[in-house]
């Protein structure tokens, strides 16, 4: 009983090996077809990367802040 286990342990670890070489390798072939795009921008120019979302303004029937102090 303890063969069988030991040749299935051996079987699954070369397979996950094997698995995990051939995984890596069409990695590597992926990067190499499609190689990531690069920037072609000329000295000076500016490019924006995010733009945040626009905040919510107050509408026109909920009045407006206005600050005060209290006196006394």
């Amino acid at each position: 009983m303890r063969d069988v286990f030991y040749t299935i342990l051996v079987v699954w670890v070369v397979w996950r090996i094997l698995n995990s070489i051939s995984n890596y390798r069409i990695k590597q072939d992926a990067g190499v077809k499609n190689p990531p795009p690069q920037n072609k921008r000329s000295e000076g120019e500016t490019s924006v990367d995010y733009v945040p979302p626009k905040k919510k303004k107050i509408s026109d029937d909920e009045g407006e802040y206005v600050d005060y102090e209290e006196l006394k």
